[in-house]
């Protein structure tokens, strides 16, 4: 924990540094950030210490006060570039920020790109940073652009989706997944009584597996303990899943898969604009996020790829075909962009969305509101998928909304 407290003190230290405007400290603080994501093991000791942190309460500890000084860094310096914003307002652009850079930091180790993809990633990401420190609120959270689109108060009424987690009749919280079978997307297969009750047990295993990988972490996360959860013998599970890899495999293929179905749904085209389809699936990704499980799920998957090959795989996996989602649904928007465009936008929207679970350390000792973050991420989205992010170009396309 030193390694990372000293980090912090780092970043503390450049915006703080004596001589420079606000602008060019916070321009020399991003810096510094990507640096440390690309050049050194800061990511992956990160990782760890996210999962470590949700079973130890002294990891957690530390780790609330290195997320907590991190975003105060920055709103330190929105609130000397725009004075008149708020506590509350410089608080929110510093979680974005913070954010964004977290989920970079995992589509670096998760995304599979190449050099050249990745510098455009970075490139956008910038520009979108330079843009939350720089656009006054009358053309960043006020745009009209953002008025009837799916918010954090609509979400639950108008969404037909409910939470990946959700509780059992004995309150125990547990992943209602279902693991794909192979040959069931065959036009002959045609399920048998006998097959029915395996894949109705296959789920069970796999639910409970999530659950525990959730709840105990990686460390702890073997057959003999999902076993000893089911409350059945070792042998029986192993019927079932002879290997711990073969569970492994399945509890987090099944997971990803419930994600990658759900969105793949809410964007494909539909008698809904575009940007509406977009919207939706940043609330409900949102909202997920805010789910403590959903995080814990998250902070362990991430440890565990640093040690497991077929969790490292799947991660990839996952995270292409979710991005490839965003790719389609930044084209509809802006048609003039070019492939590798699209891929950098959407890299940057997926990305956000994934850092999000890191609003979950230190928002008791430091309140977010949640409200608030969600309505600027949403906003940064839409500019970001548009290709409004330079500067200059989204404040004339904010004063003409604003305008209209």
């Amino acid at each position: 924990m030193a390694y990372v407290s000293q980090k912090i003190n780092d970043y503390t230290t450049i915006a703080n540094q004596p001589g420079m405007s606000a602008q060019r400290r916070c321009s020399a603080l991003v810096d510094r950030i990507f640096f440390d994501i690309n050049e050194t093991d800061l990511p992956k000791f990160l990782f760890e210490i996210w999962a470590f942190a949700q079973q130890e309460p002294y990891a957690a500890e530390l780790v609330d006060d290195m997320y907590t000084e991190h975003r105060s860094t920055f709103a330190k310096l929105l609130s000397e570039i725009h004075p008149t914003l708020t506590h509350e307002e410089c608080l929110a652009r510093a979680s974005v920020i913070v954010v964004q850079m977290a989920g970079i930091m995992i589509f670096a180790y998760n995304g599979e790109d190449s050099d050249k993809d990745y510098a455009d990633c970075v490139r956008v990401t910038k520009q979108s940073v330079k843009m939350i420190v720089d656009l006054s609120p009358e053309v960043l959270e006020n745009d009209v652009t953002l008025r009837g689109l799916p918010n954090l108060e609509t979400h639950g009424t108008n969404s037909a989706h409910g939470a990946i987690f959700n509780s059992d009749k004995d309150g125990q919280d547990l992943f209602e997944l279902s693991a794909r079978q192979t040959g069931q997307d065959s036009p002959y297969y045609r399920p048998t009584v006998q097959g029915k009750r395996r894949k109705v047990k296959i789920n069970e295993i796999v639910s409970t597996a999530a659950n525990l990988l959730a709840t105990e972490g990686y460390v702890n996360f073997t057959l003999a303990g999902v076993a000893r959860e089911l409350g059945i013998p070792e042998s029986a599970l192993r019927n079932y899943f002879p290997t711990h890899d073969d569970l492994l495999r399945s509890t987090t293929s099944a997971l990803m898969n419930v994600y990658q179905d759900r969105y793949a749904e809410m964007g494909k085209p539909s008698d809904k604009p575009a940007l509406e389809r977009l919207c939706e699936i940043t609330v409900d990704a949102f909202e997920e996020a805010r789910d403590s499980r959903v995080c814990r799920f998250l902070f362990e998957i991430l440890a565990l790829a640093q040690h497991s090959d077929i969790t490292l795989e799947l991660t990839k996996t996952l995270y292409s075909a979710y991005r490839a989602l965003y790719v389609d649904l930044v084209r509809e928007l802006d048609a003039s962009a070019t492939a590798r465009e699209c891929h950098a936008r959407a890299t940057l929207i997926a990305a956000q969305t994934e850092g999000a679970p890191i609003l979950f350390f230190g928002s008791k000792k430091q309140p977010l509101e949640a409200n608030r973050i969600f309505e600027l991420m949403k906003a940064v989205t839409i500019r970001v998928a548009q290709g409004n992010v330079g500067t200059k170009r989204a404040t004339e396309s904010g004063q003409r909304r604003s305008t209209a």
